[in-house]
């Protein structure tokens, strides 16, 4: 579908019309593609398919130093056109931009992804279906799930020579076995179809959700926990969102204000931003086209450095990282491809030596409380089990949680091997291991 909406060669040639008609001192033209496919589905049948595409471009100029931006999702030559002079407009009607204004980047050398796109494939869909329904049915319980795959091309060019376009690709198989009261869940995530495992998937959730039957309660406090990768993921995403970034540590938002170069997380605790960690998805260049480049955020517990882009890296009288949002931006740059580093525990060994503690499989509904020690809340769901003396011994009803991430990743006792690619609810990407954390808190129960 992209070659039929809006290829690369297209894009390319809508940001040089914008670029040739803009009267601005400077012009930054940014499209952005994105090709998506959706399979809902439950039980023996799919109840949603949907192919759609987006894209829009948009048009940030300087004029006398006044700045103004417009997008469209009109992707004609016509359209961009008036684009130009909405955003031309919108500059002369906007006060003058305060302090130094550095030039737009100029050209810059690149490590593109080079994917090709996911085609949609609609008989590989159906025997996807077909083999996690069949695996549900065989242990009698009832299916749902999606599985999704997008491409998303984004292009920017600017009047000082800077030319970069990309293609990005991102799939999902997402399935949710339920059998009586109990429920199981697993994911796949990868930048291709065939780097996911259905019948691994399909396992464990029909293995969780025959488990989970006959949930009980158990009181709220402070456990021992193994957190499986997507139950990280909702934790350390929002540590990307606000707690990595140079302005948000200049301003005194995040949890690293004041703390570079001393210890604030447990010594095994290592985190990085890289981009080309062959597990990860997302372009390789960010929102002012600045190549992103990998960067050592917790080395052994202690805070090693920040993500930049050119603004903050002006201030902070070093290079930017490639993490701008597009511009212009209230946020600051943003972390976009944590990794952390995992161990060499296997689950069992996780398990060993917890005396009393809770396996979470996922977290949901997760919301920050409070930004300086990343206070979290939000709550367990489909596979949440109690462990007794280093064994699974039966499921518990799902659980809220309050919980610094400072202080969890303070208290990591194990680390998984099983590092992959993870998500939340909330969108975002992380590569993370499983992990076992001692002292979560928990502050409530539920009833289911």
């Amino acid at each position: 579908m992209l070659s039929r909406m809006l290829d690369r060669e297209r894009a390319k040639r809508l940001a040089e019309e914008a670029l040739r008609v803009s009267p601005a001192d400077e012009t930054e033209v940014s499209v952005a593609v994105l090709e998506q496919e959706l399979n809902r589905f439950t039980a023996d049948h799919p109840v949603q398919n949907l192919v759609r595409g987006l894209a829009r471009v948009s048009v940030r100029v300087r004029v006398d130093g006044h700045e103004g931006k417009a997008s469209t999702g009109t992707v004609t030559p016509e359209a961009v056109r008036r684009t130009v002079e909405r955003a031309v407009l919108a500059a002369k009607r906007t006060p003058r931009v305060a302090g130094e204004v550095l030039p737009m980047a100029g050209q810059q050398q690149y490590r593109l992804r080079g994917r090709s796109p996911v085609a949609p494939d609609p008989r590989a869909t159906a025997d996807s279906v077909a083999a996690m329904t069949s695996a549900c049915r065989a242990e009698g319980c009832t299916a749902a799930g999606i599985q999704s795959s997008e491409n998303e091309l984004r292009l920017v060019m600017n009047s000082r020579g800077l030319e970069v376009a990309d293609l990005d690709t991102r799939t999902e198989v997402s399935l949710t076995a339920f059998k009586d009261d109990g429920a199981g869940w697993s994911t796949g995530l990868a930048s291709g179809r065939g780097e996911i495992d259905e019948t691994r998937i399909a396992a464990d959730a029909v293995r969780k959700a025959v488990t989970s039957r006959g949930a009980r309660p158990v009181d709220p406090g402070a456990y021992t926990v193994i957190l499986e990768p997507s139950a990280v993921a909702s934790l350390l995403l929002f540590a990307a969102y606000k707690g990595f970034g140079a302005q948000q540590v200049e301003d005194g938002s995040s949890f690293l204000a004041g703390k570079l170069g001393r210890r604030v997380l447990g010594e095994n605790v290592t985190i990085s931003d890289d981009v080309h960690d062959p597990r990860t998805v997302g372009h390789t260049f960010d929102g002012e086209g600045v190549p992103r480049v990998p960067v050592r955020l917790i080395d052994g517990g202690v805070a090693a450095g920040l993500v930049h882009d050119r603004d903050t890296a002006r201030r902070f009288g070093c290079a930017s990282t490639g993490h701008a949002t597009p511009q212009p931006s209230a946020s600051g740059p943003l972390a976009a491809n944590l990794v952390l580093s995992p161990g060499a525990a296997r689950a069992e060994d996780l398990l060993r030596g917890v005396d009393r503690g809770i396996l979470v499989t996922q977290f949901h509904y997760t919301n920050m409380v409070e930004p300086t020690q990343l206070t979290l809340t939000g709550m367990t769901r489909n596979g949440t089990f109690l462990v007794e003396r280093g064994e699974v011994t039966r499921p518990v009803r799902n659980m809220r949680f309050t919980q610094s991430l400072v202080d969890a990743l303070n208290r990591v006792s194990g680390l998984g091997g099983d590092a992959r690619l993870a998500s939340a609810l909330f969108g975002g990407y992380v590569v993370v291991p499983s992990l076992r954390i001692d002292g979560f808190r928990f502050s409530s129960g539920t009833d289911f």
